[in-house]
């Protein structure tokens, strides 16, 4: 999904709602507009009005997505709560979003790079892999500061067979790429010895 495409969703969807809403990209689609070169194949968003909504204006919200999406041809994946798609706490994503743009009544924002890596972590298929290693060199994002982030959201993350994948996800990443996103003089066994300490392992 190219950026042109992105936005000509959300003007075609804010075209179709009479609420003020809030949306916050994640997926491949923040990911391409982060700095991926990889074009998504749908566009993956949080979405949530600002006023409260009954049954009846939910299930209209969700018919104006569905057909502009298949209006556009543009394959999408929404919620009013993206901290549920994953047994791995997405933190304080809500307060951290990045502006995107305002389009009409909604304002666009990306999940913040470190919180976004979350979510491609916790799946971690070798095009997550590489989604991240572009994204993170782009932006120019402190090995320390992820190791943080990923540490707090394991620690924050329900008991679940998920955690333990997750903390061999972390440790992969930072050991076979930690090198080639930082720099040949990064150290994998110290940043492993750090996220260890963030979750509180024994060394």
């Amino acid at each position: 999904m190219k950026q042109a495409d992105i936005d000509r969703f959300f003007e075609a969807l804010d075209k179709t709602l009479n609420i003020d809403a809030e949306v916050i990209l994640i997926g491949a689609a923040a990911g391409a507009l982060m700095g991926n070169v990889r074009p998504s194949l749908d566009i993956d968003f949080e979405i949530r009005a600002r006023q409260e909504l009954d049954a009846a204006a939910k299930e209209g919200l969700n018919d104006s997505i569905q057909a502009v999406s298949k209006g556009l041809a543009i394959s999408v994946n929404f919620s009013d709560d993206i901290g549920h798609w994953s047994m791995i706490d997405y933190l304080d994503y809500r307060e951290k979003a990045v502006p995107y743009k305002r389009i009409g009544r909604l304002n666009v924002k990306l999940a913040a790079p470190e919180h976004w890596t979350i979510g491609k972590m916790g799946r971690f298929l070798e095009l997550d892999i590489q989604d991240m290693m572009k994204v993170i060199r782009a932006n120019k994002i402190p090995a320390e500061r992820l190791i943080e982030t990923w540490a707090k959201a394991l620690k924050a993350s329900a008991l679940s067979s998920e955690l333990g994948q997750f903390r061999r996800h972390v440790e992969f990443f930072l050991k076979k790429c930690g090198p080639q996103v930082w720099g040949e003089s990064f150290s994998s066994d110290e940043a492993i010895s750090r996220f260890h300490r963030g979750v509180g392992i024994p060394s």
